[in-house]
């Protein structure tokens, strides 16, 4: 009964109240695992209930071990094959009935690696290059097309005859040939891989009546945690499972639903009693991790959401200090406050494992990384890394080096990247002429630029992109330097093909670290080449656990630390400039409150002066304003809070077009527009010639089929 006592009132009505449909409303902190797992201890305990006929999951394998070794400390050694996540549960259901689609028991489940395995041998079957498409933007492509109604029907049906691969489209434009083949090569495997098994178990339940009734009466009581976050398949399996005895019990947090792009939706946990209008709702606002003067903050913030329980998170911590808000007067100033107030804390005894970095985008991470480089503080890159040791830094920094010296390694990661039709067999023909002379790669290339070999590749575009970065290195900034390579090579035109935005955004990132170190009188490109490898390599960074904790506020989550520092809060970061819409910016603004709540102790929140990536002037995000100013210590004044037009309000570009007109390209040809987008100022149109659409601006050379 120890599970018992340590509850307060409303954690004990969670668990007693053991019938019909009950939605727990968590705010962050609240000790909702404790609640959770004492229910469950409860009616296996004191209620008999059969633990065979109880399931409780949640979305990680951390969380379920969690919720298990609570049970077991409670309870002894006790089965507990149904306590954990949605995956797992999926596939022990699958495990006893995917014999309903034809498959065997011993079905084949593709973890990460084996997904990357397939894939690359798709890869190399189609004669494609992850220099002409990362593996990333495959992955997508194929969770996307999974996600549409009929895929089990197709797969469960597909041919064992493959079609001869169409080697004349580019490699974006063969995302649905590398969707087929991948598919097969699962089913010829009758394999799946961690999509499958929420689709394939989903689709069972809806379509056989007699399986979906044998578990309907096992699942005697179902529980989930974290229902913020369900994605529309989960919610129907809940659903579906609880249907026959009506115990249905849901925990989570409005507030905290930042995962709509992977498919949650926060009306699921707020309309719960819409659809269970017998529902029994408990609120826990109790919250035992952070001082009253974080959580005042957090609270006037998220009161500026609509789509919300209404709620305050009431502190149960001794009395703190206030966030201390530092606005900088540049990015660098920023960086540099933030290293010197982590080393300050250390000095004092703060162990650096109990500090965090919290930053909206991963580009953030850069000015923040060298500052703490300087200080020689240790860091650790948490899902994420490090901003020199990004591809596509390390493949501009690489373009760079060409242009002084052209090594071997550079030449290899540049020459076909974008793709030029440098395949294999002619590096294979570069490499071995180079060997026979002694002479470099490059050097080697340009020796056969004239052969049959090389004449059917785009070789000779790669050359003149080196040839003419080496003229403009002396009469030219290095930041516009950056720019013509990105321009000239097409690199940044592939990664605008491929809307690969965060990689973007890390260009332009490098683009501003090149340009301030341009501002130094001996600044070279030389030197700053050097200084990249020097950072990219820390020591054993990655292997220190003493270490400062560094990652976006969405792997934060989950996560509390006795210091955070947010950084980056700036208008148009966080919220970011692609919110534009109400939901975009309330989910941008529960991203937030998730970000203040990891603090236990201490807050820092900063921004900083300047110029973005587009040369506007930066001002600081909608959100320090909306914490209260009251609320924070503000060493120095902020501006005035600027007038933020609502999302969507005011008039939109409507454009030439309307959804529906067909249109001509001088280079896609005909096509027709499928939406109209007047916030962004862009069309997206399915061209007759190709296989997916394309996103054009307002203003791109389209003219009415006539």
């Amino acid at each position: 009964m120890d599970y018992l006592n340590r509850l307060n009132a409303e954690q004990l009505d969670a668990v007693r109240t053991t019938e019909g449909p009950v939605r727990v409303i968590a705010g962050a902190g609240t000790g909702k695992t404790g609640a959770l797992t004492a229910r469950y201890c409860y009616l296996a305990d004191l209620m008999g209930i059969d633990t065979d006929s109880m399931l409780c999951v949640t979305f990680t394998n951390k969380a379920a071990m969690e919720m298990k070794q609570r049970i077991r400390r409670a309870l002894g050694d006790v089965d507990l094959q149904y306590v954990c996540t949605f995956h797992s549960w999926c596939a022990r259901m699958l495990r006893e009935d995917i014999h309903f689609l034809g498959y065997p028991e011993n079905f084949t489940l593709l973890d990460e690696d084996d997904r990357r395995s397939v894939l690359q041998k798709v890869y190399n079957d189609l004669g494609i290059t992850l220099r002409d498409l990362p593996i990333s933007r495959a992955i997508e492509y194929i969770g996307m097309q999974k996600g549409l109604d009929g895929y089990v029907a197709n797969i469960t049906t597909l041919s064992n005859r493959l079609p001869e691969a169409n080697t004349n489209l580019a490699a974006a434009d063969r995302l649905p040939e590398i969707y087929y083949r991948y598919v097969y090569e699962q089913k010829k495997a009758y394999a799946l891989d961690y999509d499958d098994l929420i689709i394939f178990a989903h689709h069972i339940l809806t379509t056989s009546p007699s399986i979906c009734a044998k578990w309907q009466e096992r699942m005697q009581y179902v529980m989930v945690d974290e229902f913020q976050d369900v994605s529309s398949r989960q919610y129907e399996i809940a659903t579906i499972l609880s249907a026959r005895h009506h115990n249905l019990f849901i925990v989570g947090d409005p507030d905290q639903t930042i995962y709509t792009w992977r498919g949650a939706k926060v009306e699921y946990i707020l309309d719960f009693d819409k659809l269970f209008p017998d529902a029994v709702t408990i609120v826990l606002a109790d919250n035992y991790r952070s001082t009253p003067q974080i959580l005042a903050p957090a609270n006037a913030l998220i009161r500026h959401n609509t789509a919300r329980y209404p709620k305050d998170l009431r502190p149960q911590c001794p009395a703190g200090t206030k966030p201390l808000m530092y606005h900088a007067r540049n990015e660098k100033a920023e960086a540099r406050w933030v290293a010197g107030a982590i080393r300050r804390l250390i000095n004092d005894g703060t162990a650096a494992s109990n500090i965090a970095i919290l930053y909206r985008a991963n580009h953030l991470s850069r000015a923040v990384e060298d500052a703490l480089l300087k200080e020689e503080i240790k860091y650790k890159i948490y899902s994420g890394v490090a901003f020199y040791a990004r591809r596509e830094i390390k493949d501009v920094l690489a373009y760079l080096r060409m242009l002084i010296r052209p090594d071997d390694i550079s030449f290899l990661r540049t020459v076909n990247t974008p793709s030029r039709k440098i395949g294999r067999k002619t590096l294979e023909l570069i490499q071995a002429n180079a060997e026979g002379h002694g002479i470099s790669l490059y050097d080697s290339l340009l020796e056969l630029l004239g052969t049959p070999e090389l004449a059917r590749t785009q070789a000779r575009q790669y050359v003149s992109t080196i040839e003419n970065g080496r003229t403009l290195i002396c009469r030219m900034a290095l930041g516009d330097l950056v720019q013509h390579i990105l321009d000239d090579s097409g690199y940044e035109q592939m990664l605008r093909g491929l809307s690969e935005w965060e990689r973007l955004d890390n260009l332009a990132e490098l683009k501003r670290a090149i340009e301030e170190a341009g501002h130094d009188d001996e600044a070279t490109l030389d030197s700053f080449l050097q200084r990249a490898a020097l950072i990219s390599n820390p020591d054993d960074k990655d292997g220190d656990e003493d270490a400062i904790r560094m990652m976006t506020v969405h792997t934060a989550k989950g996560m509390e630390f006795d210091t955070v520092f947010l950084i980056g809060m700036n208008e148009g970061v966080f919220p970011t400039k692609r919110s534009s819409k109400p939901d975009d910016i309330e989910e941008e603004r529960r991203l937030a409150y998730v970000a203040v709540t990891r603090a236990r102790r201490r807050l820092f929140i900063s921004d900083s002066e300047g110029f973005a990536h587009d040369r506007s002037a930066k001002t600081p995000s909608r959100f320090i304003y909306e914490l209260g100013l009251d609320n924070l210590d503000i060493p120095r004044a902020l501006p005035a809070m600027p007038a933020i037009a609502p999302p969507m309000a005011g008039a939109t570009e409507k454009g030439a077009f309307a959804v529906g007109d067909r249109v001509e390209h001088p280079v896609f040809g005909v096509g027709t527009i499928s939406v109209v987008d007047g916030i962004r100022q862009k069309y997206t149109v399915m061209f007759d010639s190709l296989s997916s659409s394309r996103s054009l601006r307002f203003g791109a050379p389209l003219d009415p089929l006539k």
